[in-house]
């Protein structure tokens, strides 16, 4: 069997309103920008982490003012697939840049990893807003007992 290509997830530090991020895997490298308007695109990570762990389809956009990023998670048989793909504005038709398919610990595991680091650095709440504690502590909650379920 081969090993699932690991995606490395970093989450920069935030500057009026822009969180810099890098993605990275074997193959590919993708740097952007990313707004928190209109919406915080960190709790909607977390929100999407716990929707893909539990099954349901879900997906991420990241907001470059016009342009978008969507990172598209889902379950397929006992795998996880990531679709990325690019738009000229959220409503405009997508172009498919990049496909991974891995499993909790090459796709899951590395963005809630990252996500948890976000959450401990220090920057001014007019820069960016904080991860909702609740849907953090909710996502731990499913990485912990995905890991255990998996060392039984």
């Amino acid at each position: 069997m081969t090993k699932p290509r690991k995606i490395e997830l970093n989450l920069g530090n935030p500057k009026n309103g822009w969180l810099p991020i890098e993605l990275k895997s074997m193959d590919f490298e993708l740097e952007f920008n990313a707004s928190n308007i209109p919406e915080s695109p960190t709790d909607k990570l977390c929100e999407s982490l716990i929707l893909a762990m539990n099954g349901i389809e879900t997906e991420i956009c990241w907001n470059l003012e016009p342009e978008c990023y969507f990172f598209e998670l889902k379950q397929i048989r006992k795998g996880i697939e990531l679709n990325i793909s690019k738009s000229g504005e959220i409503t405009e038709n997508r172009n498919l840049i990049y496909e991974l398919t891995g499993n909790f610990e090459s796709v899951i595991l590395p963005m809630y990893r990252n996500l948890k680091k976000f959450n401990t650095l220090e920057f001014d709440k007019t820069d960016w807003k904080e991860i909702d504690q609740k849907k953090l502590n909710k996502l731990t909650e499913l990485v912990k007992f995905k890991k255990l379920s998996k060392a039984l």
